[in-house]
C-alpha cells in the first residue's frame, strides 16, 4: 500500500509539473547581425594577426610540452624538445588561414548580442584613425579572448598530431 501511495504521488508531482520548465532553445541569430558580427571581429584581430598567431604559437608549444611531460616524461633531450616545438609552431602556421573563422566564434557570439544597426556603427567608428587606436586598446587589453580561443582551436587541431610529431622530432635529434 505505501508503494502505491509513493508512486501515486510522484505521477502526481510530474503530472502537476508546469510545461514551461523547459525553456525553448534561443532563436536563430538574425543574419545580418552575423555578417556585422563576423565583419567587426575580423578588423579587429586583422592589424594584429601577426602578434596573435606569434602568441598563439607559443602557447599551443608550451601546451604540447605539458602533453608530452605528462605522457612521454622520459623524453627530456633539448633537441628532441626543441624539434617537437619546432613542428608544432609550423604546423600552427601552416593551418593558421583554415583555422582563423573558429578562432572568431567567441567573439562573434558576443557580438551577435548587439544590432546589426550597432555594429555597423562601430564597424564605421573602427575603420577612423581614432577608431583604429581605440581598437588596438581594446585588443591589447580585452583579447585574451581571442588568444584563448586561437591557442584552443589550434591545439585540438594538432593534438592528434603531436604523437607523429614527437617520433619525427626524435629521429630529428637522432641525425
Amino acid at each position: 500500500m505505501r508503494g502505491r501511495l509513493f508512486a501515486s504521488l510522484a505521477v502526481l508531482l510530474f503530472l502537476a509539473m508546469p510545461a514551461h520548465a523547459i525553456p525553448p532553445p534561443p532563436p536563430p541569430p538574425d543574419p545580418a547581425v552575423m555578417v556585422e558580427a563576423n565583419g567587426l571581429a575580423k578588423e579587429l584581430i586583422a592589424p594584429n594577426d601577426g602578434d596573435l598567431r606569434f602568441r598563439t604559437r607559443s602557447a599551443v608549444g608550451k601546451e604540447a610540452l605539458g602533453w608530452l611531460a605528462v605522457v612521454h616524461p622520459e623524453v627530456r633531450e633539448q633537441a628532441v624538445l626543441q624539434a617537437l616545438i619546432g613542428a608544432v609552431h609550423s604546423r600552427v602556421d601552416a593551418v593558421w588561414a583554415e583555422e582563423q573563422a573558429n578562432i572568431y566564434v567567441p567573439l562573434v557570439n558576443q557580438f551577435r548580442l548587439m544590432s546589426a544597426t550597432d555594429l555597423a556603427e562601430v564597424r564605421r567608428f573602427v575603420a577612423t584613425p581614432a577608431g583604429q587606436q581605440f581598437a588596438q586598446i581594446l585588443v591589447d587589453s580585452y583579447f585574451g579572448l581571442a588568444d584563448r580561443a586561437a591557442s584552443d582551436v589550434l591545439y585540438r587541431r594538432l593534438f592528434p598530431e603531436l604523437p607523429a610529431m614527437l617520433e619525427a622530432a626524435q629521429r630529428h635529434a637522432a641525425e
